[in-house]
């Protein structure tokens, strides 16, 4: 299989081979289409978006698109029987029937697929990956489009934190300004469409991550509290992938999501997709699972990784998953990345000309995802003097304090320490559509240009408000805590970021409110008709806002950026490689979008409420494995002012995506105060993980067709089982650095994340106050593992970034509680500040898009001292200036190293080991 070895691993440093024994689990072998299916799948795509063709949004169901488009019966049994044979555990056939997923040991997977599986280091991280191409047999690599999760490399989020920490954020005190959901809807024009009651009722987007989110959490609350929102998120967890666990970096990136995609469309149901503890999986398996199980006709996705650094058979599985998703009235939308014209200049696995040169963020570049990148406002307008496009905030902080729309440039923040721009650019893989045509701009050529529309990005101008639980993201905004007061954290400050990572969701939220305006229930690939409307000048001047101002390109003198790199594409008139098509305005492109087969009819709101004893949740329930699950489904206009009259037509009912052969018929004598109501018994799988209960009305004469999901947990999963953890001592060198090696030996079954925090407990008589740091990354456990404890004294800390630490104890920061601001403390206590290293991005850049959660954390220790001296931008715990006293003999010092799980707090071990300081 040419070109099926992942990149990343290609320039990583070798660290050995894989254990034969390791446990790979979650191996998934993805079948291609033959040309035949191929060929008819294009034409029923074409079809689909035609409103002349008696296919126009006629979507396939899973099991249809299974049907017409899996791979045959026979070939699904060989490569079965094919992989039992290899010694493997086949775990599950996707419903699609393309993919089969599989476990097994590296051993096997060596002997299988002839590639050896090989650790590799990067930065602070090590993974694993395969050292060569895989093979496969005659008869079944021409069917086989890849292999996945050979690796454990994970994608990036694209959200950017503010350079500069301003501990008193508050428009009431600086008339400084920020964004939020409300000013989001002033400026792209949403409020006329919430006049008309659209706020996204019935509509379900599903945002997908690799990490669990605590919904309940203080900050989510206050965040939609604040806005005068709820919050109605739906959480489900990829089957398989391991019990839930919290992955710093990534949780703060599906707050985003949900915050931004809810903000926008307050009464869309949203659907949190993610995976859990084990890291093989990643979010194109949360992505991977929304498509196959058709779980929201929109789904959201912040992250990305270059083109360069995957594998040419992993861009072609995808882009095949992706022609599912328009076939089946799903619309993908991606963030576009935040590195301007040079996406792989994030990675540091890649070769500096690898880095330096142009490139593109995938899935954002398939032609079936709509590609979204960045604008910021113009300059002068969003200061402090920018009263005509702001309201005076008085004596009291506003939100929604924007008055109108305010001219864009091309997002472009990059400085010479870091890139930070909107993504876009030429693919290096996907051909160009025939769709992508007819606007002024487009450049001649033959390969997939992005992005496709452009919206408010930036970090600092203005920036974005969010409240967020994450400890990497709030140390990176310079607090100690996020929206513990409304939505002001530490200090009285507010926690602010920009990215891509907001644009992506802002517009599927917009897509939410469209598909209720127009009665659909998928749009499938919008791309199509959104460069059609473009091409219409008329269309284009009304609908859209040209950004003719700025570019993408690197600033001249960062380490990553070429000569030929600086001025790479510039924004122009119509479209361009940086802001595409340019951002929208979202009430007048609904006016000119074009009607689907139901726009006709009176929309139609559902309301489901499982009403079983036992059960609870909103739209989140808990259940026992088999038990009866009543549902309660009533049906009634959006509009309750409308006569609907009765109802007619059926219900249908799917769990996991499978299609309840009973379906509810509507008695044509139903009745009733312009509703109608009906309850269906469901019963729990035996199956322990979350399950998605989809229910569908198919619509009248006179009523429009609508569907909703709810969740159905079975069983638990958070990590049950305790651990032990052992240390050895370590001695360490002043001004210098020394590893210890962390053994995790689990019990009771438990596997999940593991978050550290280490404490000082002693000292040696005469022992002086120092100052150091060390780094640990989380861990993944399932069975006895290591990691290492690098532990750095002196002027070794000196990359210590001062703005980036928070007053907090090292416990709080490890496993994301409430942090609070320095206060003195007994002799012992060892003070915290996080300082990020992106584990796939150059190392110590001051940008949020940490996967692990490699951490830094300054200690200031005090033996026999009552506080901590020295202060710090957001009130430190301690200078990190001072280098430890040179000492005349060695020094003991004790240490306790404490890890707990990431979500069941309950699960905690810990050990103490000396630190002899020489």
């Amino acid at each position: 299989m040419a070109h099926s070895r992942t990149p990343l691993a290609e320039d990583a440093r070798d660290a050995g081979a894989l254990a034969p024994t390791t446990q790979v689990p979650g191996m998934t072998l993805v079948f291609q289409r033959s040309e035949e299916q191929e060929a008819a799948l294009q034409s029923l795509l074409i079809a689909q978006q035609d409103p002349a063709s008696p296919l126009y949004h006629r979507w396939l169901t899973p099991d249809e698109f299974a049907g017409r488009f899996g791979v045959a019966d026979q070939d699904l049994a060989a490569t079965e029987a094919w992989l039992t044979a290899q010694g493997f555990h086949v775990e599950s056939v996707a419903r699609s029937r393309d993919r089969i997923t599989f476990s097994g040991t590296a051993a096997q997977a060596q002997a299988a697929f002839g590639a050896e599986l090989r650790k590799y280091r990067v930065d602070e991280e090590m993974h694993f990956a395969p050292a060569n191409d895989l093979s496969l047999p005659a008869q079944l690599a021409p069917m086989t489009a890849a292999v996945l999760h050979l690796s454990d490399f994970r994608p990036k989020a694209y959200v950017i934190t503010r350079d500069t920490v301003q501990p008193n954020l508050t428009s009431a005190s600086g008339q400084q300004h920020f964004l939020t959901p409300k000013d989001i809807a002033t400026m792209y024009n949403l409020t006329p469409l919430y006049q008309k009651n659209w706020y996204g009722d019935g509509q379900r987007i599903a945002v997908v991550g690799q990490s669990y989110v605590n919904l309940g959490s203080v900050q989510l609350t206050n965040f939609f509290g604040s806005l005068g929102l709820g919050v109605n998120v739906t959480p489900v967890l990829v089957p398989g992938s391991g019990v839930n666990a919290v992955s710093w970096g990534d949780q703060g990136e599906s707050e985003i999501d949900i915050e931004y995609a809810s903000g926008i469309a307050p009464k869309a149901d949203i659907f949190l997709v993610y995976v859990g503890s084990n890291q093989n999986f990643n979010v194109f398996d949360s992505l991977a699972y929304a498509i196959t199980e058709n779980i929201a006709p929109i789904v959201s996705i912040s992250y990305g990784s270059c083109e360069l650094a995957l594998s040419q058979s992993t861009l072609l599985q995808a882009n095949s998953l992706f022609a599912e998703a328009a076939a089946q009235g799903q619309t993908l939308v991606a963030s576009s990345g935040d590195s301007g014209s040079t996406e792989c200049a994030r990675y540091s696995a890649a070769t500096t000309a690898q880095q330096q040169a142009l490139s593109v963020s995938f899935p954002a570049s398939s032609p079936y995802v709509t590609a979204i990148g960045g604008t910021q406002m113009a300059p002068g307008t969003f200061g402090a003097n920018a009263g005509t496009y702001w309201q005076s905030a008085g004596s009291l902080d506003l939100t929604g304090s924007l008055l109108t729309y305010v001219p864009e440039v091309a997002w472009n923040e990059g400085t010479t320490s870091r890139i930070s721009a909107g993504g876009g650019g030429i693919s290096s893989y996907y051909p160009r559509p025939n769709w992508q045509s007819g606007v002024p701009g487009i450049p001649s050529g033959s390969n997939r240009l992005l992005p496709d529309v452009s919206f408010q990005s930036s970090s600092k101008s203005p920036g974005f408000i969010l409240c967020t639980s994450d400890p990497f993201l709030v140390a990176e905004s310079g607090q100690s805590s996020s929206c513990n007061n409304g939505l002001k954290g530490s200090n009285g400050s507010y926690t602010t970021a920009g990215g891509t990572s907001f644009a992506a969701p802002i517009f599927a939220g917009y897509l939410a409110i469209l598909n209720q305006s127009k009665n659909a229930t998928g749009l499938g690939n919008i791309n199509p008709t959104l460069y059609n409307l473009a091409s219409n000048a008329t269309t284009y001047a009304s609908a859209f806002h040209d950004i003719t101002m700025g570019t993408n390109a690197c600033t001249a003198g960062a380490s990553m950026c070429s000569s030929a790199g600086q001025s790479s594409y510039m924004a122009g008139v119509g479209y361009d490689p940086v802001t595409g098509l340019g951002s929208v305005d979202f009430n007048a492109l609904s006016a000119v979008w074009p009607l689907g087969p139901s726009a006709s009819l009176v929309a139609t709101s559902m309301r489901l409420t499982a009403i079983a004893a036992g059960i609870s949740g909103g739209l989140s329930y808990s259940a026992t494995p088999g038990q009866q699950v009543p549902v309660s489904i009533t049906l009634q206009p959006v509009n309750s002012n409308t006569n609907a009259g009765n109802y007619a037509g059926t219900i249908t009912i799917s769990f996991d995506g499978a299609i309840s052969p009973t379906a509810l018929q509507i008695p044509s004598t139903s009745s009733g105060a312009n509703s109608y109501t009906a309850s269906y018994a469901v019963t729990a799988p035996t199956t322990a993980g979350s399950h998605v209960l989809t229910v569908t009305y198919s619509g009248d004469a006179t009523h429009a067709p609508v569907a909703r999901a709810l969740s159905l947990t079975v069983g638990s999963i958070s990590a049950t089982g305790s651990m032990t953890l052992s240390v050895p001592n370590i001695s360490v060198a002043n001004n210098s650095t020394a590893l210890t090696q962390v053994t995790v030996t689990p019990t009771g079954g438990y596997n999940g994340r593991v978050v550290w925090s280490l404490s000082a407990t002693a000292a040696s008589p005469g022992a002086p106050q120092l100052s150091g740091c060390y780094w640990i990354t989380p861990l993944l456990v399932n069975g006895t593992v290591t990691t290492q404890l690098k532990m750095g004294m002196g002027s070794a800390c000196s990359n210590v970034q001062p703005q980036a630490r928070i007053a907090v104890q090292a416990t709080q920061a490890s496993i994301g509680a409430d942090h609070t601001q320095r206060r003195d403390l007994p002799a012992g206590t060892i003070y915290a500040g996080l300082v990020i290293f992106g584990t796939l991005g150059m190392k110590r850049r001051r940008r949020f898009m940490s996967l692990l959660g490699v951490i830094t954390v300054a200690l200031f220790l005090s033996a026999g001292l009552t506080g901590c001296g020295g202060s710090g931008s957001s009130g430190t715990g301690g200078n990190n200036n001072n280098p430890t006293p040179p000492q005349t003999q060695p020094m003991s010092y004790t240490f306790k190293l404490t890890g707990t799980d990431s979500v069941n707090l309950s699960i905690t071990a810990s050990t103490t080991f000396n630190m002899t300081l020489q």
